[in-house]
């Protein structure tokens, strides 16, 4: 990589643009330039996170981009691989949403605090709905439509929070989802993770459900942090620390 310890700049900070898709842009004009070549592995996200001083979330995320667009190649616990193509998806560009791992980060924070407040408002004719769902989920891995079994995670998610009767809080985590579905980056990533094998997790699920049948507060958020903080570590698997 020529001179390339010389070839990063600064991010604006000031919020005109999400500084992972920044960071995106950068390296896809380093590639552009012939800076990176085809073929050729990126530095490390300890290293791009310092080069550009932001965290390696930050940094992850522009790998994502990167990758749905078609620029790199992701080998997990190999690295990540320059190919031909060095333009951004306009798509990502137009879109400006946050990142997969935003997301998630986000959904860890909000549906935690959500299914403790569920546990001691929830009714019996939800959890009778909760336990339908984790079935329907339980069916459909079984025969492998993960696009069946994603949309009744989605409405047990959503479900708890419908249960808290707080409109805010259902509001916000609607969205989250509705984001997760809809957004490019979130949709392409989704689908790399269910190639690779990623399916709906029916036990933490379950753990979720039972303990809101105990009315159990404590032990629900635990569950649903729990659940989702595995979620979030095969999404940080999956793109390598390299």
């Amino acid at each position: 990589m020529t001179n390339l310890q010389d070839q990063f700049s600064s991010v604006d900070n000031t919020g005109a643009k999400r500084l992972y898709l920044q960071i995106a842009d950068k390296l896809a004009q380093l590639i552009s330039d012939g800076i990176i070549k085809p073929g050729e592995r990126l530095p490390a996200e300890r290293e791009l996170a310092s080069r550009y001083d932001v965290s390696r979330q930050t940094v992850r995320e522009a790998l994502i981009a990167l990758e749905v667009s078609g620029i790199v190649a992701i080998r997990p616990s190999s690295g990540i691989y320059v190919l031909k193509k060095s333009t951004l998806s306009p798509a990502l560009i137009t879109e400006d949403a946050p990142g997969p791992l935003e997301i998630m980060e986000a959904r860890r924070l909000l549906e935690g605090q959500a299914c403790e407040m569920a546990a001691s408002r929830i009714s019996n004719e939800e959890l009778r709905k909760l336990q339908a769902y984790i079935e329907q989920m339980s069916v459909l891995v079984g025969k492998q439509d993960l696009t069946g079994a994603e949309q009744f995670d989605g409405r047990f998610h959503r479900l708890i929070a419908h249960a808290t009767r707080n409109s805010a809080i259902y509001t916000m985590v609607d969205w989250l989802w509705t984001l997760r579905d809809s957004s490019e980056i979130s949709r392409l990533f989704a689908e790399k993770m269910r190639r690779h094998g990623a399916n709906p997790n029916i036990e933490a699920h379950q753990a979720i459900y039972e303990n809101l049948c105990r009315r159990d507060g404590d032990g629900a958020r635990q569950a649903m942090e729990s659940h989702l903080k595995h979620v979030e570590d095969m999404f940080i698997i999956m793109i390598g620390d390299a």
